[in-house]
C-alpha cells in the first residue's frame, strides 16, 4: 500500500510541473507578439513621415556701431607713486631732559609752532656766564684803553725833556750821559704806548670771543624750544616727557610731512621720451624759429619741465588731479630703459597721501583720431583687430593700431572709413567670413557718450 501511494504523488508532481511549463511557454510568445507588434507600429508611422532635410541656422544677431572721427588731444598713461614735498625729522639739538610736548600726534602743524620743549635752565646759567664774560672783558677793555692813554702822555712828557736837554747840551749845561737816560726814558714810554694798545686788542678779542659764547649759549636756549620748521601734519611722538635727549647723538623725536603740494613721480620709456620731446620740439619752431638749432639737451628741457599731467588714484574715475612736471632726471636709465619725471601737484585738502599707486596721464598734442568703443576690440597672436560689417552683412577681420584712451574709447589706427559698421556686441558669436544680423546702437554714436545704447529691432524678412 506504501509503494502505490508514493506512485500516485510523482504522478501528480510530473502534472503540475507540466502545467507551469506550459504557462510560461504562452506568455513568452505573448510577449514577443507584443513587441513585434509595437515595433511594427512604429515602422508604418515613421514610414508615412516626409523625408528630414538639413537646414541652415539664421545668422548670429550682433550690435553694431560706427566709429568716431574727432580731435582729440593724445596722452601718455603711466603709472606712479606720490612722495611728500618736505619730510622733516624733528630731533633734540642739544642735551637735557624733555619738560614738555606741545601738539596732538597727527595734528596739522603750522610753521613755527612749539611741538617740544626741553628743560632751559642749564642753558639759561651758560647764556648768563657768557654775558657776564663779555661785559668782563668790555672791563679790560676799558683799562687797557686808559693804560694807553697815560703810556701816551709818558711818551709826550719824555720827547719834549729829551728836545729841552738836548738843546741845552749845546752850551754845554747838560751832560751826554743825561741825554742818554732821557732817550731811554723816550723809548720806555713808547714801549708802554705798544703795551697798551696790545692790551687794547686782547680785550677786543676777548670780548669777541664772549660775545660768540653769548650767541651759542642763545641758540642752545633756543634749541630748547623745538619749533615745527614748516607747515604740514605731525607724526607719533617717539621720546616722552622726563626723557634724556641729545646726549651723544641727535634723538628723534617725531616726523613732520607736508602735503600741499605733493610730489607724484612716474617714469616713462625711452620711445614715450623721444616722442614727447619731439612734439614739444615742434611746438617750439612754431614760436622760436631758432629752437631747431638747440642741442639736445635744451630740446630735453623743453620736452619736460613745466609740461602739465594729470594724476588719477585706484578709486577714482580718470585723472581729476591736475600738476605739472617740473623735474626730469639727468639721464635714461639704461638697465630698465625708463626716464624719471617728478610733478608738483596742488594738495590743499590733503586727500592724496605721500606713498599712494597713481595713474598718470601726460597729455602730449592734438591728433585726428579713430575713436571706437573699447568692446569692439579683439586681440590675437597678430595684435589687436575689429570685426567689421560689409555691405553683405559678411564679417570682415579689420587689424588695426592702438593709441590711447578718451572717455571710454579708443583711438585706433587703420583703414577705417565713418560708413562702417563695427561690431561692438556679440564677438564671440561672429566669425571672419560669415553673416550676422546687424542691429545698430539708436542715437547715432551712443558710444560717444559712454553709454551702451539700445538695439534697434531686426528687420522683418520679405
Amino acid at each position: 500500500m506504501a509503494q502505490i501511494s508514493l506512485k500516485n504523488g510523482s504522478e501528480v508532481q510530473k502534472r503540475s510541473k507540466a502545467k507551469i511549463l506550459d504557462r510560461l511557454v504562452k506568455q513568452f510568445f505573448a510577449t514577443r507578439f507584443a513587441i513585434w507588434a509595437v515595433f511594427s507600429g512604429l515602422l508604418f508611422l515613421t514610414g508615412c513621415q516626409p523625408e528630414n532635410q538639413y537646414q541652415e541656422p539664421p545668422p548670429p544677431t550682433v550690435t553694431v556701431a560706427r566709429p568716431v572721427f574727432k580731435t582729440v588731444v593724445e596722452s601718455l598713461h603711466h603709472t606712479g607713486t606720490t612722495e611728500p614735498i618736505n619730510l622733516v625729522e624733528i630731533r633734540a639739538r642739544v642735551e637735557g631732559y624733555l619738560e614738555g610736548i606741545e601738539f596732538q600726534e597727527g595734528q596739522q602743524v603750522e610753521a613755527g609752532e612749539l611741538l617740544f620743549t626741553i628743560d632751559p635752565r642749564p642753558f639759561e646759567a651758560t647764556l648768563a656766564q657768557a654775558k657776564a664774560s663779555v661785559k668782563l672783558a668790555e672791563a679790560g677793555l676799558t683799562s687797557a684803553e686808559a693804560h694807553l692813554k697815560g703810556a701816551q702822555a709818558e711818551v709826550a712828557n719824555a720827547e719834549a725833556q729829551y728836545a729841552r736837554s738836548k738843546r741845552a747840551a749845546a752850551s754845554g749845561a747838560v751832560t751826554q750821559a743825561e741825554l742818554d737816560v732821557l732817550a731811554t726814558e723816550v723809548l720806555t714810554a713808547r714801549a708802554s704806548v705798544d703795551g697798551a694798545e696790545a692790551s687794547i686788542k686782547s680785550s677786543q678779542a676777548e670780548i669777541t670771543a664772549a660775545q660768540a659764547m653769548v650767541v651759542e649759549a642763545e641758540l642752545n636756549l633756543d634749541y630748547t624750544k623745538i619749533r615745527a620748521p614748516i607747515r604740514g601734519r605731525v607724526g607719533r611722538r617717539r621720546s616722552d616727557i622726563g626723557n634724556l635727549v641729545g646726549a651723544g647723538e641727535s634723538t628723534l623725536l617725531t616726523n613732520l610731512v607736508q602735503y600741499d603740494p605733493i610730489y607724484a613721480f612716474f617714469t616713462i620709456n625711452e620711445n614715450d621720451l623721444l616722442q614727447l620731446m619731439r612734439r614739444r620740439l615742434a611746438e617750439k619752431k612754431d614760436t622760436d624759429p631758432t629752437a631747431a638749432e638747440r642741442d639736445t639737451s635744451n630740446m630735453a628741457k623743453d620736452a619736460k619741465l613745466d609740461h602739465p599731467i594729470f594724476i588719477g588714484l585706484g578709486d577714482e574715475e580718470g585723472y581729476p588731479h591736475e600738476g605739472r612736471a617740473e623735474y626730469a632726471d639727468l639721464a635714461v636709465e639704461q638697465s630698465t630703459g625708463t626716464y624719471l619725471i617728478r610733478a608738483e601737484v596742488p594738495n590743499p585738502d590733503q586727500f592724496i597721501p605721500p606713498g599712494a599707486f597713481i595713474r598718470v596721464q601726460v597729455p602730449i598734442g592734438e591728433i585726428d583720431a579713430i575713436l571706437v568703443d573699447e568692446r569692439a576690440i579683439g586681440r590675437d597672436q597678430g595684435g589687436a583687430y575689429l570685426l567689421v560689417v560689409d555691405s553683405d552683412n559678411t564679417v570682415v577681420k579689420q587689424t588695426v593700431k592702438l593709441r590711447g584712451e578718451y572717455h571710454g574709447l579708443r583711438a585706433v589706427e587703420g583703414s577705417l572709413g565713418p560708413e562702417d559698421r563695427i561690431i561692438v556686441k556679440g564677438i564671440q558669436r561672429a566669425r571672419p567670413g560669415a553673416k550676422v544680423n546687424p542691429q545698430e546702437l539708436t542715437g547715432g554714436n551712443a558710444q560717444m557718450s559712454g553709454e551702451e545704447g539700445q538695439a534697434s529691432p531686426p528687420a522683418e524678412s520679405e
